[in-house]
């Protein structure tokens, strides 16, 4: 019998709500109370008052999920029924994000500088073993956008991490507090640029954290490179398939003069994508 798939779109306004695709389940959070936590609002209160199926997968996605993958509900569902016993099924999207940076975390640096920090002193305070500055992903281990859908296991140790990062952010008297509120430039999907909080860049990459981390997880990923490129790594494909084959075999065999290549072709690959 096949799992059953809850994948949630959150919508916020009626607009956003006639976009929920037909073959996902809309969440609601037109209330939209904490706006400062973005769509983590909305996973916690579903998580916190609804009883999970175990054997099912649940996943909570933006109403910008066809636009940056160009998938439907439809090939969403039927991937996840040819997934096997996965524990954990990703269509995380922009594969170049994934592929061109050493981890979600320089990735962030790169586009927000500052958040390395942040980051880091979030992981001390959870007692991670996790170097962000050098802790290696790739595109078997990331996942941008909460693009994943997940058994209710992984979910229970997501929000346990993302709770810590609830009660750091909102106690004044917690030593990351000012780190975690600090405003960042963040540039929405319509071009427009508003200030947003480092805690929510930092609640997107625990999901990475908690795949990079847990052995023995069962993880299925949607093909990364049959998903879209950013425009300005478009002619750079070639190069940025390469970069992630790097990591990945770095991750299988431990040998460090493959991160010496990656560093090579990352600078080349970065600079062609912005044209220096």
């Amino acid at each position: 019998m096949a799992a059953q798939v809850h994948a949630l779109q959150i919508f916020y306004d009626a607009a956003t709500r006639a976009r929920v695709d037909p073959d996902f389940t809309g969440l609601d959070n037109t209330a939209n109370e904490r706006p400062d936590w973005f769509e983590y609002w909305p996973m916690r209160r579903y998580l916190a008052a609804t009883a999970l199926e175990e054997s099912g997968y649940y996943g909570f996605l933006s109403p910008n999920f066809h636009a940056k993958t160009l998938l439907t509900g439809r090939q969403v569902k039927a991937f996840v029924e040819q997934a096997g016993a996965a524990d954990v099924i990703t269509f995380s999207p922009l594969p170049c994000h994934a592929a061109c940076f050493l981890n979600v975390f320089e990735q962030a640096e790169f586009t927000q500088p500052g958040f390395m920090r942040v980051m880091a002193a979030y992981l001390r305070e959870i007692d991670s073993a996790v170097d962000p500055q050098t802790a290696v992903n790739h595109s078997g281990n990331t996942v941008f956008s909460h693009f994943f859908l997940a058994r209710p296991a992984f979910w229970r140790s997501w929000t346990g991490l993302a709770e810590r990062l609830f009660q750091l952010a909102e106690d004044r008297s917690s030593p990351v507090h000012a780190l975690l509120n600090e405003e960042t430039p963040y540039v929405k999907d319509d071009g427009v640029a508003k200030p947003a909080q480092r805690k929510v860049f930092v609640m997107e990459r625990l999901v990475t954290l908690l795949l990079a981390t847990t052995p023995g997880l069962a993880v299925v990923n949607y093909p990364p490179f049959e998903l879209p490129l950013a425009s300005y790594f478009l002619p750079l494909r070639t190069e940025v398939m390469q970069l992630d084959a790097l990591k990945i075999a770095y991750a299988k065999s431990g040998d460090a003069g493959l991160l010496g290549r990656f560093r090579e072709l990352q600078a080349r690959t970065i600079a062609a994508a912005r044209g220096a």
